[in-house]
């Protein structure tokens, strides 16, 4: 038999063998357990106490938008504190850094007061490091962890494991849970972008982000433990002392000699926040006296845990249907934040249909610039539509700076937190206004993967209020201090013609794009100037062209963009 052959039969059976131990070690089948509280849970003497009394009474909603980091990580530290019966995280990202250790010292304490506790953080960017899991999973008895989509139930697989998973069985390893929420007693709830991980609270050392989350106080909320239910028993969702390395680990005895806050410098980091989360005023005056009332309909999207419905007149999941279907209804406005713009042949079709339905809309999209982006990859697919975008779509986009003027407006300056040379702001929210009067807020970005392979969630608000407050915060993003505006490079007669007919030409061609002369341009208001849009007839006499990739000098992440850009259009529909 060939070397070749005999390779080959070696690599296959030894998936098909991993394949069947693997289906063999699933844990039973469990009765679903109802994680609602119906006991009283008034938050007697806390700020919460009559927005809770009164939302739920009168069948309405209390809404705070959370712009700051640091006042976001400040929401969820003192509901943690206040919690009386049950706290329920799920999310993307924990990474054991000062404020996810600061977070697990406070549930620790919370599960010592008899909260019951369940946390769900997706496998694929859950902290490698085994003692720090067995750790989560063993400290507290009413402390639950689960891991969701593992491969092969091991949170360090083998080679053959991970070419399992990645080759044989891609569909389901690369189908992810980016859902980001925290319910608190079934009566209060956050959703939004936001990880746990210190770039996300303004803690950061290389770059901090420019995120979102809503707090709701209301009967919604127990759409989100409905949710969470759901996630919690699904066959993809792992105890953590069920996966095999962690259960040899605590076999040991790992873990219960590690201390959560290890390693934490805690009044540096976190003692005016700990501070404000102890005094009544403070937490009151950040949350409810600069909260909205809401009477109007509440309603939290989520999509299926795996992704696989295909459901409304689009044929697809729950988050994508609902933005796609307030898209096609919005009459005059929509305005959109995402930190990753990259949009296919279906959302193609919609924001053509939308454009040539009602030609007057005014179309705002705020987003990264390469600069300020964290994902190169991502921004290179962007800038490789960036003329369908304007061309096409008529979008006015506004790619925010690595140093925006309004950073410390945007992002708490936090004392201890030395920032590195290299550090940059990153917008990374996920918002939407339709009309000036619905207001979305969750962790779909506007790229393939959100629509098709993540898993997501949004918080839907029909109140003029409070999309006025949301809009406010969105264009001073966009305002010329804290963004380059993206227009169309200034004509050259001829040249332009003969270039743009060539690069419509490369447009066609699927997955190769190598003109190098592009159609839109970055562009920097001059002093003293009035902002317009790129089609005005005097937008050049307000504006300076910045080129494609202002602040970036050649480096490295440029030639990488202009790369991608190029020659890596197969995997546009993976970022």
């Amino acid at each position: 038999m060939p070397k070749i052959t005999k390779c080959f039969l070696i690599v296959f059976l030894s998936l098909f063998s991993l394949s069947c131990s693997y289906h063999s070690s699933q844990v039973p089948v469990v009765p679903v357990e109802d994680l609602h509280i119906y006991e009283d849970v008034l938050f007697s003497g806390s700020p919460f106490e009559g927005p809770v009394r009164q939302t739920f009474q009168n069948d309405t909603h209390h809404i705070s938008i959370l712009n700051v980091g640091d006042e976001a990580l400040l929401a969820r530290i003192y509901l943690i504190r206040a919690a009386q019966k049950a706290i329920y995280i799920q999310t993307f990202i924990w990474t054991n850094d000062e404020t996810g250790r600061f977070v697990t010292k406070e549930l620790v304490k919370a599960a010592e007061r008899g909260v019951k506790i369940k946390l769900m953080v997706d496998y694929l960017t859950l902290d490698k490091n085994l003692n720090n899991i067995a750790y989560l999973a063993t400290i507290h008895p009413n402390i639950e962890f689960k891991v969701y989509n593992p491969i092969a139930q091991k949170i360090r697989p083998s080679t053959l494991h991970l070419l399992k998973g990645y080759g044989l069985d891609f569909k389901k390893t690369n189908r992810r849970m980016h859902n980001k929420i925290v319910v608190i007693d079934d009566r209060i709830g956050i959703t939004g972008g936001r990880n746990i991980e210190d770039d996300y609270y303004d803690r950061g050392v290389d770059r901090n982000f420019k995120d979102r989350d809503v707090l709701v106080v209301g009967p919604v909320v127990r759409s989100m433990t409905d949710s969470f239910m759901e996630y919690w028993n699904f066959e993809f969702s792992v105890a953590a002392d069920d996966m095999v390395d962690i259960h040899r680990l605590i076999e040991k005895g790992a873990g219960n000699n590690l201390n959560g806050s290890q390693g934490l410098d805690f009044e540096a980091f976190f003692g005016d926040l700990d501070r404000c989360a102890s005094d009544h005023d403070c937490v009151k005056k950040a949350f409810i006296d600069r909260g909205f009332h809401v009477p109007g309909k509440v309603e939290f999207v989520v999509d299926k845990p795996g992704k696989k419905e295909k459901i409304g007149k689009y044929k697809t999941t729950a988050v994508t249907d609902s933005l796609f279907s307030l898209l096609e209804e919005a009459e005059t406005s929509v305005i959109m934040q995402t930190p990753y713009l990259i949009v296919q042949r279906k959302g193609s079709k919609i924001f053509k249909r939308i454009r040539r339905n009602r030609p007057g809309i005014e179309i705002l999209v705020s987003s990264n610039s390469l600069a300020a982006g964290d994902h190169v990859h991502a921004y290179a697919f962007s800038f490789k539509n960036k003329k369908k975008y304007v061309k096409n779509f008529r979008w006015r986009i506004f790619e925010f700076k690595p140093a925006p003027a309004d950073e410390d407006k945007m992002i708490k300056p936090i004392a201890a937190v030395k920032r590195s040379d290299k550090y940059f702001a990153c917008i990374h929210a996920k918002s939407y206004i339709f009309d000036d009067k619905i207001a979305w807020i969750g962790s779909f970005n506007l790229d393939p993967r959100s629509k098709n392979l993540n898993t997501e969630v949004g918080l839907v608000i029909h109140d003029e209020k409070v999309a006025a407050a949301l809009k406010e915060n969105i264009l001073r993003d966009m305002a010329p201090q804290n963004s380059w505006t993206i227009g169309k490079k200034k004509e050259i007669p001829i040249v332009s013609n003969v270039s743009g007919t060539i690069d419509d030409m490369m447009d066609a061609v699927p997955f190769v794009h190598v003109w190098p002369f592009r159609y839109t341009s970055s562009f920097q208001l001059k002093e003293g100037k009035q902002e317009v849009p790129f089609y005005h007839e005097d937008f050049y006499d307000h504006y300076d062209s910045v080129g494609p990739f202002p602040q970036m000098g050649l480096s490295i992440a440029e030639i990488e963009a202009r790369l991608l850009k190029s020659f890596f259009g197969v995997v546009e529909g993976l970022m």
